[in-house]
């Protein structure tokens, strides 16, 4: 047994308490006021919060200029050694735990076995394996092509069967994609809820890419459990009304159009000008969701044009921007990311049961939101792994 002695900053209250945080067993058992009887005192210096999460990202994605076509050039074996260097960035900037949503020939499920195995050094690891698309769909050329209800069932269940431990579905067209229109339905309601259900069969979380309204629409009435990107067309009041009937969670990725715009002459002019017509709407609907009740998590769709691995302080910060409270904005990394990786009450928080996963930042998070860029140590199941 051992404590971690510190200033704790507890999202579900958004309160700061002085004490001791008890860790047994890579798990936390208690938060006490006073010094502990017995076992090793671990002083941590500065805020500390609950492990960082970013349920958005794409480890086989470089994040540079055009990143399907340099993975496209590369053989396996490079993009997965790359991927392996980038699991240590993570950690260093406090982020304890990731959701892949779609990866280079599922390889994201085999590197969360190999972090949980204690093989390579990283954050825990939520993979969907491959995306899963319609026949020429958003993402096709590295994803699962499936059209109609059985072949998505079909395809969700062989990606359980490799190891996934999420679903990734497209419900619309999008940005990266040539020849795709960005926001276009895709799948159709009844092809989103076979993949939805074979998701919840196995108790884990679906995500849908989904951009244009109906599209949102169709995936909130499938039962997916989060939205990823919501940025294309004005929400109207059915579409909130579902987020709240569903309490379906939305992962805006703000920092994914604002990497493709400031990459602007270098990004391929296609996947600017889809960004261009999209990016204040989408700073919109994220505001009027958070403001209708939606709850928000962070996500940065890392990987994707000028978006790097890891890119999760800017998305705090873009959160901060467009109205979160500092609070939410907490709340984003932590509880409600958890959430959305189905992990609820084992990651994004300090209470007992949960994995012993801290950050510590050097500035007050409820009163920046650029206090996220300011790491000064993490711990990872009770142990210090950056000091």
């Amino acid at each position: 047994m051992k404590s971690f002695a510190g200033v704790f900053v507890f999202p579900e209250e958004a309160a700061v308490s002085e004490g001791y945080l008890v860790v047994e067993d890579g798990r936390i058992v208690d938060f006490a006021r006073r010094p502990p009887k017995a076992g090793e005192v671990i002083p941590l210096s500065g805020f500390v919060v609950p492990g960082l999460i970013d349920a958005h990202v794409h480890l086989s994605f470089s994040g540079g200029v055009d990143p399907a076509a340099e993975l496209n050039a590369e053989p396996l074996a490079t993009t997965v050694a790359r991927a392996v260097a980038r699991l240590r960035a993570y950690l260093e900037a406090g982020i304890t735990a990731v959701r892949d949503l779609g990866s280079r020939e599922g390889m994201a499920v085999g590197l969360a076995r190999a972090v949980d195995q204690g093989d390579i050094p990283g954050p825990r690891i939520v993979a969907a394996g491959r995306a899963i698309t319609p026949t020429g769909g958003h993402g096709h050329r590295n994803g699962v092509e499936a059209d109609g209800a059985l072949e998505v069932q079909k395809a969700a269940r062989r990606e359980f069967k490799a190891g996934a431990r999420a679903l990734k579905l497209m419900a619309t067209g999008g940005v990266m994609t040539p020849g795709v229109k960005a926001g276009a339905e895709m799948f159709d309601e009844a092809e989103l809820r076979a993949g939805a259900l074979e998701a919840k069969k196995r108790g884990v979380p679906s995500a849908a890419h989904a951009q244009g309204l109906l599209g949102i629409k169709n995936a909130l009435r499938a039962g997916i459990t989060t939205i990823e990107h919501g940025a294309f067309d004005a929400w109207d009041d059915e579409a909130f009304r579902l987020f709240r009937e569903t309490g379906a969670l939305l992962v805006p990725t703000l920092a994914a159009p604002a990497g493709i715009l400031e990459g602007e002459g270098r990004v391929p002019e296609f996947m600017v000008e889809k960004t261009r017509a999209i990016a204040e709407r989408h700073r919109e609907n994220t505001r009027l969701a958070y403001q209708s009740g939606v709850k928000i998590v962070a996500g940065t769709d890392a990987g994707t044009p000028l978006n790097p691995h890891p890119n999760l302080a800017r998305e705090l910060w873009l959160l901060a921007e467009v109205g979160l409270s500092l609070p939410d904005v907490l709340r984003a990394a932590t509880l409600h990311a958890a959430e959305a990786l189905g992990m609820s009450g084992e990651l994004g928080t300090l209470a007992p049961g949960a994995f012993a996963d801290l950050v510590v930042l050097e500035a007050n998070p409820l009163e920046s939101a650029g206090a996220y860029a300011r790491v000064r140590q993490v711990v990872q199941g009770g142990e210090v792994v950056r000091a």
